[in-house]
Parts: structure tokens; sequence; C-alpha cells
């Protein structure tokens, strides 16, 4: 039995969204006031793949909306558990960042939330569109005004929040879920993947880097520090699928994977995927010297952005959460070697070659 068939029979009466069943939809929407009385439901359709939870665009007569709802399992890979409450992660993380200006200007509103249903209503950005073209390795990549406001946002909420954790963003089934298939499942024998299907050799590189003392040994001290309570509230997740491109400047989105960790997190995980997008260590350059060049950035430990940008890398190559990365011959295992060389010396432009 998988794991929606096993939720839906184990909670029979949960309000299961489903995006073919428009009239089913619009019922739940107007259930909890979320239509107005005079604004006709027209349609509703997935946006996007939705890799952790079921997004769906709301078109009505006035407006279109974005509804988020969580399930007990990864939208993309749905034979993965995932932690039923990170909806309402998400949407503490909205209510806490609405006290940071910047911050929350860089999002999509919070328009409504139901705990119970673990969905929440946002502003529908489109035409905006996320970054993920830049693993195409096509044209000129973000460029630097693009790279500055990712930045500026970051510090802006990692300077907004830092103090002692909050419990309200301990997330610690999200966290165990996330340092499972970053430090442990790219390392498994046999591979959760055909590497050698990716790139002819890759299980190989894998199972070298696998096997080395000296990346095990960083690499766990970086899940240690993973593991534990942080200096600020960070996002958790911040790669490229999570930056758009929208007509009032850059946005940032899908929060869920939120908690009180250290800023060398969203730094490293950001400089690991314009490694992993083939821009050159310039725009890694740019964008932690953005960070940290107002008077209120966070001190930050080069090594500890080093660290989580190789672990991220070697996941990313590694690991179950693939990206539609274009890589010449060879590329994905050197990607590895990279990964390794950048972790053990805790130095990030490791990751980007000569």
């Amino acid at each position: 039995m998988s794991l929606r068939q096993e939720a839906r029979r184990a909670h029979p009466d949960f309000a299961w969204l489903e995006p073919d069943d428009a009239p089913a939809v619009e019922a739940w929407l107007r259930a909890r006031g979320w239509l107005a009385p005079n604004e006709s439901f027209v349609r509703s359709e997935r946006a996007g793949e939705g890799n952790m939870n079921l997004v769906l665009r709301i078109h009505t007569t006035r407006r279109s909306l974005v509804v988020k709802q969580a399930r007990p399992w990864v939208e993309k890979y749905d034979q993965i558990a995932a932690p039923w409450d990170r909806a309402l992660v998400e949407q503490r993380f909205y209510a806490r960042v609405a006290e940071i200006p910047l911050v929350a200007a860089g999002m999509p509103k919070l328009l409504a939330a139901d705990a119970p249903a673990r969905a929440h209503l946002l502003e529908d950005l489109s035409p905006a569109r996320d970054c993920a073209f830049v693993y195409a390795r096509e044209g000129a990549g973000l460029g630097e005004p693009v790279l500055v406001a990712l930045a500026c946002w970051l510090r802006a909420l990692h300077a907004g929040t830092a103090g002692p954790a909050e419990p309200a963003f301990a997330n610690r089934e999200m966290r165990a879920l996330q340092a499972e298939h970053v430090f442990h499942v790219p390392y498994a024998d046999p591979p959760a993947l055909d590497l050698d299907a990716l790139e002819p050799g890759l299980a190989a590189a894998g199972r070298a880097l696998a096997s080395d003392a000296a990346f095990r040994a960083a690499l766990a001290a970086t899940e240690a520090a993973y593991l534990a309570d942080g200096r600020c509230l960070v996002h958790g997740d911040f790669f490229p699928g999570s930056w758009l491109l929208a007509a009032g400047g850059v946005r940032v989105i899908d929060p869920e994977f939120g908690f009180w960790g250290d800023p060398e997190l969203d730094l490293g995980v950001a400089v690991a995927h314009l490694a992993l997008a083939g821009a050159g260590e310039g725009a890694a350059t740019t964008l932690l010297g953005a960070y940290r060049s107002a008077e209120d950035a966070p001190a930050v430990d080069l090594g500890g952005i080093a660290r989580s940008a190789a672990a991220e890398v070697a996941r990313r190559v590694l690991g179950v959460a693939q990206l539609p990365l274009r890589t010449p011959a060879g590329g994905r295992a050197e990607l590895v070697a990279r990964a390794r060389e950048a972790m053990v010396a805790g130095e990030a432009r490791m990751l980007f070659g000569s």
C-alpha cells in the first residue's frame, strides 16, 4: 500500500485536495471563506511540480491565488514520508518575518491559513519563474543584481532574528528528514539511484567518496552543526527552486524547512547551487560579499559555509533529490571530487575548479 493510500485510509475525514477535482477544490475554498461571495471560481491547476507539497494555482473571475497543502509524504517522491506539520512551520515563518519589512517584502503574502488542513493561501506571483533555469548552464546565469538581492534578503532574515533559539522553530522532524537525505542517503551501499545511468563511472566516484575517512569525518561534524540549534532563523532550503524572478523583483518561497540554525547553512546551500549551475567563483564572491557588506551582517565562518556547500553538492549529485543538471562528460564525477576537496579543506573556492 502506498503512503497516499495509507494516509487516506488512516484519515478518511481529512480534506485531501486533488488538482483534478475542481468542484471539490471550489467547495473547500468557499467553506473556509477564502473566496468572496461575489467571486466566481474558474479553474484550478498545479502550480509547478511541487517538490514537497501540493501547490495549486486558483483562477477566479477577480484574481489568481496559490493554495499550498502539506501531506504526510513528499509530493514529488510519494514513496518518502514527510512530517505533516511542516505547513505549520511555514505559517509560523511568515508570521515571524512579518516583523522584518525587507524579508516580508521579498516573499509572497500569506493571505490565510488553516492549520488543521495543513494548508494556506498565498499571493500568486505569476508570471514569475523560479531560477532553476541556471542548471542548464546557458546564458549569463543570475547576474549581480539578483545575487545581491538574494544576499540582502538572507542577511535581513538572519540579522533580524538573531538571538536565542525560539522553540516554535525547532522543526526537528524536518531537520531529521533533510539530514538523512544530505548526510546519509548519498553514501548508501547500494546507492539509492542507478548512478551510472546518470553518468558512467559516477557510482565508483560515489563509493570512493563514501569511503574517504577525512571527508566522512568533516561531513559528520557538518551534520552535527546542522542538527544543533543555532543563532537565528534560517530558510533551510535556500536554492534556485526557492528563488523567484517576479515583476516586483526577487522573491523567496517555500520556507517549510526553516529552523533556528546558523547562517552558514543558507549561505553554503546557495554557494553549492552556484557551483552546480556552473557559475564561476565570482558569483559566489558577489553573493558572500553582498551578505557581509552591511554593518548588521552576522559574523560567519567561511569554513562552515564551505562544508555546508560541499555536503549540498555531493547530495545533489549522488542523492535522491536530483536536479536538471547539464554537465559535460565526466562533469558529475568532477563535482564529487570538488566536493571532497572543499569539505576537507574548508574552502568553497574548490567547488569551482581552476
